[in-house]
């Protein structure tokens, strides 16, 4: 009678740590956090899309929602007969990485012109759009223009290639689990053989992973031919994304020859021995997790380690199932593991929802996104895959503790099958556009002085090309109009370079300031200064935060 009222103790106490991860991820769902452009937008442009102007550009500048990768940024200018007319190669802005500018030459004549661009976001998208803009008189009507779209030229490659990596980081992940955590007994020659059998595959998947990775980037990146071997060269040298590889493929040799020395010298039985392998596997993971989406993020101290904590618990659950029942399919020890597998099944599920949806609020923004967008909609599918796995788990472990016995093989084998399409439902993920961001909310603010009222507006208040419109009110809310100069000082954060301008007063007794360039995103302090024809002064301070 104890024994039964202790099993339905433990199955209560199972069934609250299920309530309680499922109350902390709702809870999670709802807090507002920033919101990060997995692939980049092209935000503001100079000139402005679908602009008219009476004299010839010296530049186009285009400034994005996140940091576009320095290699291979392409912006071609053409005229309406289809001549080139852009003066050297497009670049990234020194001073911002969101920003890409290409000169143009000297005296362009009157014509429609277009600016097809492509660039590479921080989490390895490629983008593209086209931007027209007409210089003086001209019949030419404006060309077509695109907003930002991402090349889905390369997206079945890329998602055949993560759901590769993905079996394989699980496959691994679930033999590490297996020696470290939940195997005890004597390793027999059967138990060994299966265990190299399992190593072989998952690692032999990484291996060809990474090896159609680089090519694959390669494309991506130049828009060409993906087995260009001097291209490939190039990127591995010179570009983040290409060290990022480098690292990987080293730690992946690296964990090769350890996991084959520890089997070839029969080390197995050792378990500290298994936490070199272990340290090279995290390494890799933690590469990945910069290569993804979280490397877009704005608050990429949040978005990696998010990313990196969803790897580790994705894969180390779904390999946990997959060798346990691979390794010990009908061995009496089955029973121990299984029931030693349970609480880490149950740790990685609860990191799994946490990191999860935290990511999820970061790349969505909102709750109505999650219904009406691409991107929503394929993170419901995976939620609902999640929880059908998740059931069978705890239906499966419950059962065993109450009767113990071991659930039929059909059961386990749809609980690891349906992990394993989770992993290519996340592989598809990654090419997936998330939403757009939000449209920029003005700044405004006013401030008291000795003698009325500042205002100061800012729009679109972000990084790229802004106005600012400063109104002067006396006590009575009286607009003022006796400034013989104002003069607005841009003062960014980290003890940067400010910048000094004037304002003039507009027809609506503003005093006006346009096209000036706020080049970074983080806090700006904004100085008025203003000098009245009696010689008075007003000096006042505003703080802004330029998000994107």
């Amino acid at each position: 009678m104890v024994f039964v009222k202790r099993r339905g103790l433990r199955a209560m106490r199972q069934f609250w740590w299920w309530g309680v991860g499922l109350v902390i991820a709702v809870c999670l769902f709802c807090v507002p956090t920033t919101v990060a452009q997995a692939h980049a937008y092209l935000q503001s442009s100079t000139p402005e899309d679908q602009s008219s102007l009476d004299e010839s550009p010296k530049k186009v500048v285009l400034t994005f929602t996140e940091m576009i990768q320095n290699e291979y940024p392409s912006v071609i200018v053409r005229d309406s007969e289809g001549r080139r007319v852009e003066s050297g190669k497009a670049f990234i802005n020194s001073e911002n990485d969101h920003v890409v500018e290409v000169g143009l030459q000297d005296g362009l004549p009157d014509d429609v012109y277009s600016a097809e661009w492509r660039v590479v976001s921080a989490d390895g998208h490629p983008v593209s759009g086209v931007i027209s803009f007409k210089v003086g008189e001209t019949t030419q009507g404006f060309m077509a223009s695109s907003a930002s779209t991402a090349s889905a030229t390369s997206s079945w490659p890329s998602t055949i290639v993560k759901i590769i990596l993905y079996i394989g980081f699980s496959l691994a992940a679930g033999v590490l689990l297996f020696f470290l955590a939940l195997y005890r007994g004597e390793v027999s020659p059967k138990l060994r053989q299966r265990a190299v059998r399992v190593l072989y595959v998952g690692l032999g998947l990484l291996l060809i992973g990474f090896l159609l990775f680089l090519p694959l980037q390669v494309q991506i990146y130049t828009g060409g031919n993906g087995w260009d071997f001097a291209a490939m060269g190039q990127l591995v040298q010179r570009s983040g994304i290409g060290h990022l590889w480098l690292v990987q493929m080293v730690s992946l040799l690296m964990l090769m020859v350890s996991l084959f020395l520890i089997f070839q010298k029969n080390r197995i039985v050792k378990l500290w021995i298994w936490l070199v392998p272990l340290a090279l596997f995290m390494v890799l993971l933690f590469a990945k997790a910069m290569q993804g989406h979280a490397a877009g993020s704005p608050d990429k101290t949040i978005a990696i380690p998010m990313d990196f904590l969803h790897l580790v618990s994705a894969s180390a659950w779904v390999g946990g199932i997959v060798v346990l029942f691979l390794l010990l399919p009908k061995q009496p020890e089955a029973k121990v593991a299984w029931n030693r597998f349970s609480p880490w099944a149950a740790s990685f599920v609860g990191m799994i929802i946490v990191s999860g949806l935290l990511m999820s609020v970061m790349n969505l923004g909102s709750m109505a996104k999650l219904f009406t967008t691409e991107y929503g909609k394929v993170i419901l599918v995976k939620v609902v895959l999640f929880l059908v796995m998740g059931a069978l788990g705890l239906i499966h472990y419950l059962y065993m503790r109450q009767t113990g016995k071991m659930m039929s093989a059909k059961t386990i084998i749809a609980e690891f099958g349906i992990g394993l399409v989770i992993l290519g439902v996340a592989a598809f993920l990654t090419n997936v556009q998330t939403p757009p961001p939000a449209p920029p909310e003005a700044f405004s603010q006013k401030v008291a002085t000795d003698s009325g009222f500042v205002s100061l507006k800012i729009a679109p208040a972000v990084v790229g090309d802004n106005t600012f419109l400063v109104v002067f009110t006396d006590q009575d809310g009286q607009v003022r109009t006796d400034f013989q100069k104002v003069t607005l000082t841009a003062v960014p954060s980290g003890n940067k370079k400010s910048t000094e301008f004037e304002a003039k007063k507009n027809a609506q007794n503003e005093y006006a300031a346009s096209g000036l360039y706020l080049n970074a995103t983080g806090r700006w302090e904004i100085k008025v200064h203003a000098l009245s024809k009696d010689f008075s002064e007003i000096d006042k301070s505003f703080t802004i935060k330029i998000k994107q």
